[in-house]
């Protein structure tokens, strides 16, 4: 006989065990991506405190499933799960805009080395002035140069300046559901397995 069979007083606490994770993420994800996403402007700041008041929010209803402590493991890839929505959701954002701009002046270099082993990759970054219709965007910054005083360029932006402007063909959709998705799973087996265990001698870790 299993040991969710001979705990039935545990059914609740493995049920909440999927859920908590399973919601969790899904709310982030819906919040985050409204956010980002929304006609309204909503300050950076605060869209990432309610993240945060989510994320604290999943942890204590995580610990309330436990009488022995749970699994340390398991909370933590909650929190790495729920992070790795919010990275997913804004890398999944575009800018909703797209606008006929002209260079004017000289474009600017800025080197941006690295340090330390394991570091990214050193970065370059040229700086463009604009002018463009409506004097949005004024400027912009990418890893390569778009063109010298005069050229034509057409840049992608968020009207309500969420993102910064980028060139419209680097206007793609990055994000993906893979790792939040895989590291919430093994939250919630992870904690499944915590649950079962209790009142045993095996604890889950």
């Amino acid at each position: 006989m299993g040991m969710a069979l001979s705990y039935p007083g545990k059914v609740p606490s493995l049920l909440g065990a999927v859920l908590v994770p399973a919601a969790a993420g899904l709310l982030l994800h819906l919040w985050a991506g409204w956010s980002m996403h929304s006609p309204v402007r909503i300050p950076t700041l605060f869209a990432v405190l309610v993240g945060l008041v989510l994320t604290a929010a999943a942890l204590g209803a995580h610990n309330a499933l436990f009488r022995e402590g749970g699994s340390v493991l398991a909370a933590v890839l909650l929190v790495a799960g729920l992070a790795a929505v919010w990275v997913e959701a804004r890398d999944s954002a575009v800018r909703g805009a797209v606008v006929e701009c002209v260079v004017v002046g000289r474009v600017k270099v800025t080197e941006h080395p690295a340090f330390g082993e394991g570091a990214p990759a050193a970065k370059t970054l040229y700086h463009h002035t604009l002018t463009c219709p409506g004097g949005y965007p004024s400027e912009f910054s990418a890893e390569q140069k778009a063109g010298d005083a005069g050229s034509p360029v057409r840049i992608a932006y968020d009207p309500a300046h969420r993102m910064d402007p980028v060139l419209a063909s680097d206007n793609v959709s990055r994000g993906s559901l893979v790792i939040p998705s895989v590291l919430l799973f093994l939250c919630a087996a992870l904690s499944v397995l915590a649950v079962a265990a209790e009142g045993t001698e095996q604890r889950i870790w």
